[in-house]
């Protein structure tokens, strides 16, 4: 610490006491196995004998593990604990002080009302030899140094850790130091750390489940030293928690606490970014930001605050990217086939990336963002989880971006048309060649997996990967995957959008007798790929106007008519793989990714059969697979399930709910 400083704490010593003593309130962190009690106990034993070194004058190395404490500083230490009171005098028991002298260090054991009188009292307490009291003058609170406990090792000794700032004078300059104690709480020792030993920096990561099904705790993977300077590397389309890292080296040993660590008195973080289309601050949640909107480099700025004092600050860069295959859906491909791939980077500037490919089939060529991948002879189906997989590069090498894995399936890509009823599995064909009048089925293209649609272009400028063509009674209609509703005319023939389940499909209805013919076909780099043998179906019943209510079925007497059938969408149900407790009365859901839908519903209750108190939360993407929710009860159990839901026409359909698991709320 500076000359400046010790000469401003002799010079006005009362009332920097008293000044000391009443602003500082420092956060109290609650650290792993420290009971509440213990904590309040550490905030008064770091905050009494920090002022008192100051002081006393020694704010610098004051006395080391094998030195006995200067009783001056210990004493005035001691009467600090017992605090000031505004004007008012504060009169202790001479024997009572004593006691309390030699229980707060762990090198006095025999302090005595005779070593008294030849102490320096600085003006903090007097003395009263005649009454056997020792007198604490009260006074005011005023500006002064903040000391803000920053946390402390519990290994092998106890060492508490705190940084003093002069609010009343930016120019000065922080001072950390550390304070040992024993067991009992008895102060051992009491140091400076140099301030080029101390970091704290802002952290994005995820808490949750990652690919091989383990739940991490602190994924802070995404955080990359680039050059000297941490940086964010963040996927896009996804939401990220924000929290800190405070970093001391103290000799041999490197200490480390975070807000995690510290629970709820930790430091409040205080951040915004300088691009908000690119990270936001969640509306639900302020220790999380999204990457949703767009991609590419912003800064966030923040501070790490006690009582709104600002203890650390700084800024992050961040860059937000999506690493893809340009592929979609996965990569199919027919048996020994070669085919060339290419990563695509968005948000970065691809000229300073470098890749690395991997996976389960024959791979050369590599040159730049792509290379050769070769097939195998045999076919392998989705279920077989082979994968291609590219990991992305900055500084030559010696950074990792991230890693896209793309799955691989090989077949012959045998096409057919099958159909179901409305409400009925899509994936299975009903049988038969006979539909009716006015009930609603799904068409199905079967084996035109999405992962087909390669080489086809992006956006408005690519060529359609799929078409089905209808013909009923000479007149023809065709639908594409653009998802739009269409009809014949006069309505014969209505069109709805698909109702998902990984093929394309479409739901429609007859409304005229006759003949029904359906062919497919898909597209492969723009060209006709495969298409379908015709299926022909005859269509019984009576015409449907679709415009008009359908005449009633009750008697004539009966003046009630009934609305016209709605097509009838069927959604692929959703699997729950795991639902396990998090720490901070959590739970986290994971379940498998469904694109036949628009997003997902949560439900969760402390009812075995869903019956009471119920719970929904809505997952507006369809692409995430894992939800943490909060808030929970401590030792209660949790019953949670999951469906699909997909909007059709402005309205919404829902699967079946997966089946239950449960958990209970232990930490």
């Amino acid at each position: 610490m500076k000359k400046k400083l010790k000469l401003k704490i002799s010079a006005v010593m009362l009332s920097i006491v008293l000044a000391l003593t009443m602003v500082a309130t420092p956060s109290i962190f609650t650290v792993r196995d420290v009971s509440a009690e213990q904590d309040t106990q550490s905030q008064k034993i770091f905050n009494n004998w920090t002022m008192a070194a100051m002081i006393a004058n020694k704010p610098k190395e004051y006395f080391n593990e094998k030195e006995m404490p200067d009783l001056q500083t210990a004493v005035i230490y001691t009467v600090l604990q017992y605090g000031v009171q505004a004007n008012t005098n504060k009169e202790i028991d001479v024997e009572e002080f004593c006691s309390k002298v030699n229980d707060n260090f762990a090198g006095i054991t025999d302090f005595k009302e005779s070593q008294l009188e030849a102490l320096d009292t600085q003006g903090v307490y007097r003395y009263d030899k005649a009454n056997h009291k020792i007198i604490i003058p009260g006074g005011g609170a005023g500006d002064g140094l903040i000391c803000t406990y920053l946390g402390q090792n519990r290994e092998d000794k106890i060492t508490k850790y705190g940084k003093w700032i002069n609010f009343a004078d930016p120019s000065e300059d922080p001072y950390y130091i550390a304070l040992d104690v024993d067991d009992e709480n008895k102060i051992i020792a009491y140091r400076s750390i140099d301030a080029s030993k101390v970091s704290a920096n802002l952290e994005i990561y995820h808490s949750g489940w990652n690919d091989d099904n383990d739940y991490i705790d602190r994924d802070t993977s995404y955080m990359k030293d680039d050059n000297g300077t941490t940086k964010a590397y963040l996927p896009y389309d996804a939401s990220y928690h924000v929290g800190y890292c405070i970093k001391i080296e103290d000799g041999k040993d490197s200490v480390e606490f975070n807000e995690e660590d510290l629970g709820e008195d930790a430091l409040t973080i205080e951040f915004s970014s300088q691009n908000k289309n690119i990270l936001e601050k969640d509306a639900d949640d302020e220790t999380r930001v999204t990457a949703y909107e767009d991609k590419g480099s912003t800064v966030l700025d923040y501070q790490l605050k006690s009582n709104d004092n600002p203890i650390f600050e700084g800024q992050l860069p961040c860059t937000v990217y999506n690493l893809s295959i340009a592929n979609y859906y996965g990569v199919c491909l027919q048996p020994g086939e070669s085919r060339q791939l290419s990563v695509k980077v968005e948000g970065m500037d691809q000229n300073q990336l470098t890749y690395e490919w991997s996976g389960d089939c024959k791979i050369n060529n590599v040159s730049g963002n792509t290379c050769q991948i070769t097939a195998p002879s045999e076919t392998i189906g989705w279920e077989d989880n082979k994968n291609i997989a590219v990991t992305a590069y900055i500084n030559d090498g010696k950074i990792k971006i991230g890693t896209k894995k793309e799955s691989i399936r090989v077949a012959n890509c045998d096409l057919s048309i099958i159909y179901a009823k409305g409400g009925q599995n899509p994936s299975i064909d009903a049988g038969g060649d006979t539909l009716k009048v006015g009930q609603t089925y799904t068409i199905t293209l079967n084996g035109a997996d999405f992962g087909w649609d390669y080489g086809n272009g992006e956006s408005n400028s690519r060529q359609t990967f799929y078409t089905l063509d209808f013909n009923l009674n000479g007149e023809s209609i065709t639908a594409t995957e653009k998802e739009e509703n269409l009809s014949m005319k006069d309505n014969k023939m209505t069109i709805g959008i698909g109702a998902g389940g990984g093929y394309p499909n479409r739901i429609i209805k007859v409304n005229q007798s006759g003949t029904l013919t359906i062919t497919g076909k898909i597209y492969r780099d723009g060209k006709l790929f495969r298409e379908t043998a015709a299926r022909t179906f005859k269509v019984e019943g009576n015409e449907v106007n679709p415009s008009e209510p359908t005449k009633p079925s009750q008697p004539a007497t009966t003046t009630s008519t009934k609305k016209p059938t709605q097509p009838t969408v069927s959604v692929k149900t959703t699997k729950l793989k795991s639902v396990k407790n998090a720490k901070g009365k959590k739970m986290t859901i994971k379940w498998a990714k469904n694109t036949a839908g628009n997003g997902y519903q949560i439900q969760y209750s402390t009812s075995k059969k869903f019956a009471k108190g119920n719970k929904t939360k809505t997952i507006s993407k369809n692409k995430t697979t894992s939800y943490t929710i909060k808030k929970l009860k401590k030792k209660k159990t949790y019953y949670v399930r999951i469906r699909t839901y997909k909007k059709v026409s402005e309205k919404t359909y829902y699967s079946e709910w997966s089946s239950v698991k449960k958990v209970k709320i232990k930490k």
